[in-house]
């Protein structure tokens, strides 16, 4: 009898035992499965498919001696691969008229090429002043930047001008001038839906910030909150409207020879104290689908 008991509590005992650490098991892989889910819609790759991405990369070019009647060669050749009809004829004259030409890249590959027939040496050279902390007028370097629809976004050109800076802006056959304090060139950005679920429409502003920092109430859905910017000059004479879809590639460069208010706001001085002029590229990188910005 004892041995028919003994034999019967360690049987209970053994299934007791495998039930427990099924249960255990069962339960471990149920959180670890929970957590899977959880860290996949928290994460940045989740986060950021809800936004449309930019890519920006600032190109920094050493104006070659040519004579003034004519356009350089290289840039002849440069904007044979862009695309500037996709702005509207009577701006994109306006634009010439102040030094800026816009458009799309139609051959990369070729643009490139013609762009960086000196960039090798020169990405020496900037690197190398670069780690001595040597200052440039121009912005430089790239940067990728998530947008939300509907909401601006500020991409700084150039270092502002310390103190008195006289602006010139042609506007039609009308001249406009403006003596401005620290003023700053800036572009503004924004993108909303395009006119086909592939395309996003994207907003280019150009202004030029200046005078002190003011601090003012901004009143929102939900709370108010201070907002800290400066006054600001906006050239809608030079407001841009693009449509763009994934791996598009807008290219805003001066005209050469230089002139127009991209005297100032499209050229400065570089890190090695030379005269240099900025190109801006801006990649339309990604566009969310309207399930993925839900």
């Amino acid at each position: 009898m004892d041995r028919i008991t003994h034999v019967l509590i360690s049987t209970v005992l053994l299934i007791a035992a495998v039930g427990c650490r099924t249960w255990s098991t069962s339960g471990a892989e149920l959180l670890s499965n929970q957590h899977d889910e959880i860290t996949d819609t928290t994460s940045p790759s989740s986060f950021n498919r809800k936004r449309v991405i930019l890519d920006i990369e600032f190109f920094n070019s050493v104006p070659r001696d040519l004579p003034a009647s004519s356009d350089s060669a290289l840039s002849q050749s440069l904007w044979q691969w862009v695309d500037e009809t996709c702005i509207d004829p009577s701006l994109r004259q306006n634009m010439i008229r102040n030094g800026i030409r816009v458009g799309l890249v139609n051959n990369e590959e070729e643009f490139r090429n013609q762009l960086s027939a000196d960039k090798e040496d020169r990405d020496l050279v900037e690197t190398f002043l670069a780690e001595a902390s040597v200052a440039s007028d121009l912005a430089h370097g790239t940067q990728s930047m998530p947008m939300r629809l509907g909401r601006r976004y500020e991409l700084p050109l150039r270092q502002p001008f310390e103190g008195s800076h006289v602006a010139m802006l042609r506007k039609g056959d009308d001249l406009i001038g403006k003596t401005l304090q620290n003023a700053q060139y800036v572009l503004a950005l924004t993108s909303n839906r395009g006119p086909t679920p592939e395309q996003i429409e994207i907003k280019l502003h150009p202004e030029i910030q200046h005078g002190d920092t003011v601090r003012k109430w901004i009143s929102s859905d939900t709370a108010l909150r201070i907002d800290s910017r400066r006054e600001s000059w906006q050239l809608k004479c030079l407001n841009l409207q693009l449509n763009a879809q994934e791996g598009d590639l807008i290219v805003m460069a001066p005209t050469q020879p230089l002139g127009g208010i991209a005297k100032h706001m499209l050229s400065g001085t570089g890190q090695d104290n030379q005269q240099e002029q900025l190109i801006l590229l801006v990649r339309v990188t990604q566009i969310p689908t309207l399930i993925e910005e839900l």
